[in-house]
């Protein structure tokens, strides 16, 4: 069926009744709007480029490096993402399960228009208001070419697809790039955050000051209560929330970009060293990856993340043919932290490099004697070594008398 014939049969459907006529609102910045599937009523903001959002200005988004976002979210496609073609989206929806049993009944979305990040937010009153407001939505996403959301793959790209779907929209023919944040977030602070939710990054990156902000886990129930009183207010909080969410989309992509852009040397966090650090190793730029790992162990804040760093630091070193570097590493690594990997790279060492049979049996016997200790299923392979070195040793002996 053609758009026109389904707007003309949407648009023909029955009167509702005087009992689902939904609520006047009258909230500042907002206006009924109606299309030929309905009404549903829409808030609409705008922030000049220049205004703050916690610690970041707006227009931080315009000199954003995609390519580093691209790094970050082990995404190539993000590096062809256009600022002026992105619209940045959050909803609130009636719960989490999923299902057809779930809608959004608020959509949050932000672009940038001239010198300005517009942040329009469409609101369902009623659940008779969902195609009108998924229309205007389903025209508006077809105008832009890439999503940024937070969880946004998992959760809210596919419950609009859904919807648009139970609507009976044509499907959307785009193949939009979707920067999803919150993957690229969790590879830089996992181990420093005690979550990486977009409230803790508010709280703790970010630096985002909510004052009496709704928990999104309440905001189903206040929504549910809306519908049943009809009372304005009920909403004034999920509508606050919704955008301060969409708001620290914008900013959370320029702090991306400016944690990705910083040398070594001017981060001052082991675990967020060590994980930028990670990103270079899974993409083989070893150089890069030592900076970070150097200052990550230099920094010395945590035992684990410098034991950690160092490790990964010799084996660089090893796949460079820089074996100094790497015995240093390992020999204090087996000397300080008792470190079984360590032992058992220095055994291999002095095998198959410097052909010190002797040194290698050393290391071999405390690695034993640390995997009985701490780890016996590595304790096999370190037995294995040292009956190999052994007979090596033997012969080698055997040898050396022979001669004389």
């Amino acid at each position: 069926m053609e758009l026109n014939q389904k707007l003309r049969r949407f648009a023909a459907g029955p009167k509702l009744d005087k009992g689902l006529e939904a609520a006047e609102l009258g909230f500042a910045n907002g206006r009924e709007v109606s299309n030929p599937f309905g009404r549903y009523y829409m808030v609409e903001h705008t922030y000049p480029l220049d205004s703050y959002h916690g610690r970041l200005r707006l227009d931080s988004i315009l000199t954003v490096d995609w390519s580093r976002l691209a790094f970050i979210a082990k995404d190539e496609s993000v590096k062809t993402l256009d600022l002026r073609k992105a619209l940045f989206l959050d909803t609130e929806t009636t719960g989490i399960a999923g299902g057809a049993g779930t809608c959004a009944f608020l959509i949050g979305v932000a672009f940038v228009r001239d010198d300005d990040v517009v942040v329009r937010q469409y609101l369902m009153r009623d659940y008779h208001e969902e195609a009108a407001m998924l229309f205007d939505l389903y025209r508006m996403i077809q105008e832009f070419d890439a999503i940024v959301s937070f969880n946004g793959k998992c959760f809210d790209w596919p419950l609009l697809r859904d919807r648009f779907t139970l609507a009976r929209f044509e499907p959307l023919r785009k193949n939009y790039v979707h920067l999803d944040l919150l993957h690229a977030a969790r590879r830089l602070w996992r181990a420093s955050l005690p979550s990486c939710s977009l409230d803790s990054l508010e709280a703790h990156v970010l630096k985002v000051a909510r004052e009496q902000d709704i928990p999104g886990s309440l905001i189903p129930q206040r929504y549910f209560d809306f519908l049943r009183t009809k009372r304005a207010e009920l909403l004034i909080d999920i509508l606050e929330h919704n955008r301060s969410d969409v708001l620290s989309l914008v900013t959370l992509v320029g702090t991306l970009d400016l944690m990705a852009g910083k040398p070594a040397a001017e981060i001052k966090s082991d675990s967020l060293c060590w994980a930028i650090a990670r990103l270079y190793v899974q993409d083989r730029q070893w150089h890069r990856a030592i900076e970070f790992l150097q200052q990550a162990a230099s920094l010395n804040q945590s035992k684990a993340v410098r034991s950690a760093a160092c490790s990964q630091l010799a084996l660089i070193y090893r796949r460079l043919n820089l074996w100094d570097q790497a015995q240093a590493i390992w020999l204090m690594l087996a000397q300080e932290n008792g470190d079984i990997q360590a032992c058992e790279e220095l055994a291999k060492f002095y095998e198959h490099i410097c052909k010190d049979l002797g040194k290698a049996r050393q290391f071999a016997k405390q690695g034993l004697a640390l995997a009985m200790a701490k780890d016996r299923l590595r304790a096999a392979a370190f037995e294995h070594r040292l009956e190999r070195l052994e007979r090596k040793l033997a012969r080698q002996e055997k040898t050396t008398l022979s001669v004389h």
